[in-house]
């Protein structure tokens, strides 16, 4: 499919009539021209018959001038000459009034007067409107090539971050990535086998294209290392070491992550919201929080990591902070105190619902602005899902 025809599928049906009604009005005024060069001595049927005769024209002058664009002649020179030929017919079938038998100097001075006047002011309006077609043409055309990059750049996004829920040993994984534009800056991600995976949720600042190819850096830069046997220890400064070189100067990365090692959970986070934790047995949520610097932001500085404790049935979120930031009319955000005692609420009911729950709750607090991503880990062993 051409850009040409790409943009125009792009335009709203009340916008596009909408369009052609402006089209119509402005040309409709030919036919009252043409009245007054006649000094008003038009048959009525004559002089409507011109007014709608002038914008249905126009009208398709102006649809197929941006449908066919170079071929444009090809349908504007048959047309013009059915046109020319109704309007002659017209004028034959329906003649003006005859001019008076005398008429004085200054009489005739004016009639004259009002004719070029009414010349002119077609030439004005075919020539102005010419004008705006020629720049409408050419933005719309750079639009058409711009729409389908973003287009492009959105379908990446949803390859490089699908929807999860999968189950690795006993645990299970339930998230979602809900970008506020065609193209989010957040990640929602998991990687690994039974005895060792990582998930890890990260968070690019900024909006668009720009931070949706950052994140597609992050995520293959994260499998990359993730791949390595350094272990989740090294995780965040060599993720550093390959994100400062590539971002711009006022564009950092916030990460966190949940990682199995065997036997031993570990969570690390740089600049992120803390991992709330659901407790099955206490029915208690606490905030995971393991404070380092955003990525992206210094060369090179110490990141740290921290060992946790899981039981059967307990539920980690990770999440980013558009979730928390969502506002409603008076300013005030959801917040993390809010978001706690909902998962506290949920913890017990299954990851698919606990997910669709938190964002309906954000959902009807206020509108969306940023990217929104929700990661669930629920810890599961045969006995506690029988």
């Amino acid at each position: 499919m051409s850009p040409t025809k790409s943009f125009w599928k792009t335009i709203p049906r009340k916008s596009l009539v909408g369009f052609l009604l402006g089209v119509f009005f402005i040309f409709s005024t030919v036919g009252f021209l043409s009245d007054i060069i006649e000094m008003g001595r038009q048959p009525m049927l004559r002089f409507g018959l011109s007014v709608l005769l002038s914008g249905v024209f126009a009208m398709f002058y102006a649809g197929t001038g941006f449908i066919l664009r170079g071929q444009f002649w090809k349908a504007f020179v048959p047309v013009f000459f059915l046109q020319f030929v109704l309007m002659y017919v017209l004028n034959r079938l329906l003649p003006a009034l005859p001019q008076p038998a005398q008429m004085s100097p200054t009489f005739a001075g004016l009639q004259g007067r009002l004719t070029l006047d009414g010349i002119a002011t077609m030439c004005a309006i075919g020539l102005g409107y010419g004008c705006f077609v020629y720049v409408a043409i050419t933005e719309g055309r750079r639009y058409a090539h711009v729409y389908a990059e973003v287009v492009l750049a959105a379908e990446i996004h949803r390859v490089l971050v699908p929807p999860i829920d999968t189950k690795i040993g006993n645990f299970q994984f339930y998230g979602r990535s809900l970008p506020s534009g065609e193209v989010g800056g957040d990640l929602i991600d998991l990687a690994g086998c039974e005895d060792h995976w990582v998930a890890y949720v990260a968070d690019v600042s900024g909006h668009g294209v720009a931070p949706g190819i950052v994140m597609g850096m992050v995520k293959s830069a994260s499998r990359m290392l993730l791949s390595s046997d350094d272990g989740t220890g090294h995780l965040l400064p060599r993720l550093n070491e390959v994100l400062y070189p590539l971002t711009k100067t006022n564009m950092f990365v916030t990460f966190c992550f949940l990682a199995k090692d065997g036997d031993v959970f570990r969570v690390g986070l740089a600049g992120h919201p803390a991992i709330l934790h659901f407790s099955a047995r206490t029915n208690l949520v606490t905030q995971v929080e393991c404070p380092n610097m955003p990525l992206g932001i210094l060369p090179s500085t110490d990141f740290v990591s921290c060992g946790i404790q899981a039981e059967d049935g307990d539920v980690f979120a990770l999440y980013t902070d558009g979730l928390i930031e969502v506002a409603n009319a008076a300013g005030e955000e959801l917040g993390l105190q809010r978001l706690q005692a909902e998962l506290q609420k949920l913890g017990q009911q299954p990851l698919d619902l606990i997910w669709r729950s938190l964002e309906d709750i954000a959902a009807r607090h206020g509108p969306q602005f940023d990217d929104e991503s929700l990661l669930l880990i629920r810890q599961c062993s045969p006995a506690f899902l029988g």
